[in-house]
């Protein structure tokens, strides 16, 4: 394959990823979006869940967007972007020993910390999001899936937590959760999140989102 080539299932996991964004400019806002919004994010939904790899592929194609958005100054899609982001982090199976998704991730979004709010503050909460990742992988869904179940938070930390998909490679009688990513959406503010000091503080990385 020729450099900067591309295969037929990143072609189409390009295509439905651009169907999600298509139309959620301001400027082509209607009232109609809607419907053919949540049937384009199920279409990608089920072609990234065909293959493990897939979900790898769509990151990347996600980070790539996400720097367009930057040089451009598109303000409209970063957020939906970042919501993408966050629900395919969740879902992907695993990460390869040697896979530097999430480092380069890191690198972008502290980029945006310099943008107005709310854009540095959602960014800000993707940080902490991947640097919890970095340090316990799966970590952020097993607090989300006890948050949803009312168990107590453990406060001890777990160095790796196995992944859905995981847990059910490993145990047939476990019945399939297929998770939904509108939970996206239900990503946790903190308090004060959104002040000019609350975006500051990523100003200077930890050593574990440098890249």
């Amino acid at each position: 394959m020729q450099p900067g080539a591309t295969t037929c299932t990143e072609d189409r996991i390009q295509h439905a990823l651009e169907r999600c964004l298509h139309g959620l400019s301001l400027s082509r806002r209607s009232t109609s979006w809607s419907a053919g919004l949540c049937l384009n994010c199920w279409s990608l939904q089920e072609l990234v869940s065909r293959d493990p790899g897939h979900f790898l592929i769509l990151l990347e194609q996600i980070l790539q967007k996400t720097r367009e958005v930057q040089e451009k100054g598109t303000y409209d899609l970063l957020t939906p972007l970042a919501l993408l982001f966050y629900s395919t982090v969740l879902c992907t199976p695993h990460f390869p020993p040697d896979s530097d998704l999430l480092l380069k991730a890191a690198s972008t979004y502290h980029r945006f910390l310099t943008w107005p709010v709310p854009y540095c503050s959602i960014c800000q909460e993707l940080l902490t999001f991947i640097d919890a990742e970095l340090k316990a992988p799966g970590i952020s869904y097993q607090r989300l899936v006890r948050a949803e179940q009312g168990l107590p938070i453990r406060s001890h930390r777990s160095s790796t937590v196995p992944r859905p998909w995981q847990s059910l490679r490993t145990s047939s009688r476990r019945p399939q959760r297929h998770r939904s990513w509108h939970l996206a959406s239900g990503m946790p503010q903190k308090p004060g999140g959104g002040s000019g000091p609350s975006c500051r503080r990523w100003e200077k990385k930890p050593a574990s989102l440098r890249c």
